[in-house]
């Protein structure tokens, strides 16, 4: 009887042993079939593309370089390149750029304007040179980028010029005498310039406003031509009166012009 109850528990304690077996080999891969899998993440990333820069525009004028960084996505400004604070019209010059990540401010000047040598600094507009003694075509050429028309009048009243701009007409070799612009005037937005002058070897006048043959000034007045002699009775010496109002005194003596002796030399007969 002894034996046999052993033989049965020794075969319940086997038996318990590969259950427990069984049950630790299965927990890595016996999963529950009814829970459902986790789902996917997908990562999606965003990128910006940076603005490709529209390139230099200096010299452009100011509409052409808007439309040139509004092209890029870009912002643009725009502000005067000088010190006098204006607002930049689309026909301005742009003279100096600079460029961020997201926007280019532009500095510009008037269109026919000088850039400054430096942003916010005053526009170096040229000066008037002396011109006087030259010819008008040497004038001309003088003047070709720093001013506007030149034109030649004559510097006589009584004489007449025209022309603009012609160094091989009529009066390419007249010679300038007065110029309307000072020297060292600072020639702003290329200012018109009148030279008067005179033909090759005339003298130049004295001044302006004079007529070559002074008789045909409206004011003109001849020159005195003198008076009359005066009557010998009356610019000799001791007075004016007559011999008719000569009263001699007691000494007696001629009156102013000498005395009448109607005998002639020698005495009466």
């Amino acid at each position: 009887m002894s034996k046999g109850k052993i033989g049965w528990g020794a075969i319940a304690i086997l038996a318990g042993v590969l259950l427990l077996f069984l049950l630790g080999s299965c927990s890595g891969d016996c999963d529950d079939d009814s829970e459902e899998p986790a789902p996917k993440v997908t990562a999606t990333a965003t990128v910006t593309a940076t603005p490709s820069p529209p390139g230099s525009q200096v010299g452009a004028l100011v509409d052409t370089a808007r439309n040139q960084v509004q092209q890029t996505g870009l912002l643009v400004a725009f502000h005067d390149a000088s010190d006098n604070n204006q607002a930049p019209g689309g026909d301005w010059a742009v003279c100096f750029e600079k460029a961020t990540l997201s926007k280019v401010d532009f500095a510009a000047v008037p269109n026919g304007a000088p850039c400054p040598k430096k942003d916010g600094q005053p526009i170096p507009w040229p000066k008037m040179p002396n011109i006087t003694g030259t010819t008008y075509a040497e004038a001309v050429d003088r003047l070709k980028d720093v001013a506007g028309d030149v034109d030649i009048a004559a510097a006589y009243l009584d004489e007449s010029a025209y022309d603009t701009d012609n160094v091989s007409g009529g009066y390419a070799n007249w010679k300038v005498c007065f110029q309307s612009v000072e020297p060292g005037t600072a020639l702003v937005n290329t200012p018109e310039v009148t030279l008067d002058a005179v033909e090759k070897g005339e003298a130049c006048p004295s001044s302006k406003g004079t007529y070559k043959d002074p008789t045909k000034d409206p004011d003109y007045v001849a020159p005195d031509v003198g008076q009359p002699e005066d009557d010998d009775s009356s610019s000799s010496t001791g007075g004016s009166g007559s011999s008719d109002d000569y009263d001699p005194g007691d000494k007696g003596g001629c009156p102013p012009g000498g005395c009448y002796n109607p005998c002639p030399p020698g005495g009466c007969h």
